[in-house]
């Protein structure tokens, strides 16, 4: 699946915490109790993906998911010695030395 715009993304982070919350067998009234996260804004979150990243972490970790975020979060190991030079070029300089 690819998510070329915001919309798209928000859309999958609805789908992704409803599924989520639907496959553990949780209410959302059950998942506002154990994430301390209102029962409208988990209803929004799961309608339009939208809210705050505490809010989002608050509920991944209710649901016990918290570890799918985690992962898109860590940066990927170098395949290779030439991946791991790649990241650490120097950036050339953006400004003319003072002349003195």
């Amino acid at each position: 699946m690819q998510l070329s715009t915001p919309s798209d993304i928000l859309q999958a982070i609805a789908r992704f915490v409803k599924t989520s919350r639907l496959s553990a067998n949780i209410t959302l009234d059950e998942l506002a109790e154990r994430s301390g996260v209102g029962i409208a804004t988990l209803a929004r979150i799961e309608k339009r993906g939208v809210c705050s990243t505490d809010t989002l972490v608050r509920a991944l970790a209710a649901l016990g998911r918290l570890e799918r975020l985690l992962a898109a979060l860590t940066p990927d190991e170098p395949a290779s010695i030439a991946d791991l030079r790649a990241q650490h070029v120097t950036k050339p300089r953006q400004r003319a030395r003072r002349k003195t």
